[in-house]
Parts: C-alpha cells; structure tokens; sequence
C-alpha cells in the first residue's frame, strides 16, 4: 500500500505577513514530486494571521464568536486555493467533506478547509487521517511542539518525542477555543489523533527538513506515538 500524509499547513506558513507565494510554489514541487513517485497526500490549509485578523474585526464590530468563527473558515478556504493554484495534481477545488476528500485520496491532491465552528482545521486533517489511515504531519510556524511557547519564553525547549496522552494534557493547557486561538493543534483534533494512535509530526515550514521526514531521515521537529496502554 502506498505511504499516506495529511499534511495540516498552517496558515501562519501560507501567510505570515503576506501571502508567501515562493514557500507555497516550493512545497507544491515537492508534494507533486513524491505524488508522482506513488506516495499519496491530502491537505487542509489552516487560516493563521488572516483569520485571527478578521475574527479580531468581526469582534470589535459585536459579531457573536460563532460568526467570528464563520469569517476564520472563509480564511480556510482562500489559503486553500492557493495551495490548489499551485500543484500540478491538485483536485480543482477546495473540498469541506473530510469522506469526499478521502475517495480523491490517490488520484489527486485534495485540498480541505475548515468547515466546523468552534474548531481549527486541525480538527478536519485530524479526522482526515484517521479516515485514511494516513501519517498526520502538522507544520506550523515554530519547528515542533515545545514545552512552553517559544515566542515569549527564551528558555523553551523542543520536545522531540511524546505519547499523545502528554500531547493531549499539554493541548488542554493552552487551549482557550476563542476564535483565532493559536495553540499546536485544538484539544479536538489532538483527541481524534490520541483515539485511534495515528501517528504524528510537528515540523517546522523548513521544505528540506520536511523532505527529509517523507524520506525516513531524520528531521527537527517533534513525533507523536500512542502511549503504552494503546
């Protein structure tokens, strides 16, 4: 059976400040590369900056957070074409159905958004997954999971390896579930991830360093197991 991802690429990557159109262009090359060589991929495109912007404005203007929530989505799937704008074996459109992303799954590159209130994509790719029976790989806008957040504190650490249930208890720290909430994945998808052991990476947007985890090499960033009672 071919090799399967999920990759989950974080909005902050796709659009850090502007829109990131040489990274993008350099992630599709590679996914078309190991697509063609018989590996199989699906994407969700998260919403990162563009999303908190406007769940940030839709609050200020007395919008409810459900409909904070709505705006982040549409995010979703503009970070989603650009992903579909830029690999050759792309579906032609964003999906929202995680089951009607997995029957593409082998024939193209699907490409999912967000479509749930209340949750990040991360919750999508992580039922993506589990569906598929695919290795989960997040990347994100730090190099894995640290045991503090390393924007704010010098002294964080990397940890390079952990069970999902120390995934788990770390997610349920710091995730606050307001719209916009910036956290490794929500406790949703970490939970999905956690009940059927799939397994996991955290990496950072470096392309080499990603390439080296779909080789087998080794690579910075973190790996997620199921613990001993799973």
């Amino acid at each position: 059976m071919p090799e399967r991802y999920v990759l989950s690429v974080g909005g902050s990557v796709i659009v850090p400040d502007r829109i990131d159109v040489r990274w993008i262009r350099g992630l599709a090359g590679l996914l078309d590369g190991f697509f063609e060589g018989g590996t199989e991929f699906a994407l969700v495109a998260g919403g990162g900056r563009t999303a908190r912007d406007y769940a940030w404005a839709v609050r200020l203007l007395g919008g409810s957070k459900t409909l904070q929530d709505q705006a982040g989505i549409l995010a979703t799937k503009m970070n989603a074409w650009l992903l579909i704008s830029a690999l050759r074996s792309a579906y032609p459109e964003p999906l929202d159905d995680v089951w009607r992303a997995s029957a593409y799954v082998g024939r193209w590159i699907p490409v999912v958004h967000g479509s749930t209130p209340g949750v990040t994509s991360d919750y999508a790719a992580a039922l993506l997954a589990e569906a598929m029976g695919a290795v989960f790989i997040n990347i994100t806008n730090v190099d894995g999971v640290y045991d503090r957040n390393p924007f704010s504190d010098p002294h964080a650490k990397l940890i390079e390896r952990m069970t999902h249930q120390e995934f788990v208890s770390l997610v349920e720290k710091v995730d606050s579930r307001d719209p916009g909430a910036h956290t490794p994945v929500d406790i949703a998808a970490a939970k999905i991830l956690e009940r059927s052991g799939v397994k996991t990476y955290v990496v950072g947007k470096d392309l080499r360093n990603l390439r080296r985890l779909l080789e087998g090499k080794s690579f910075k960033g973190t790996t997620i197991v199921p613990g001993p009672q799973q």
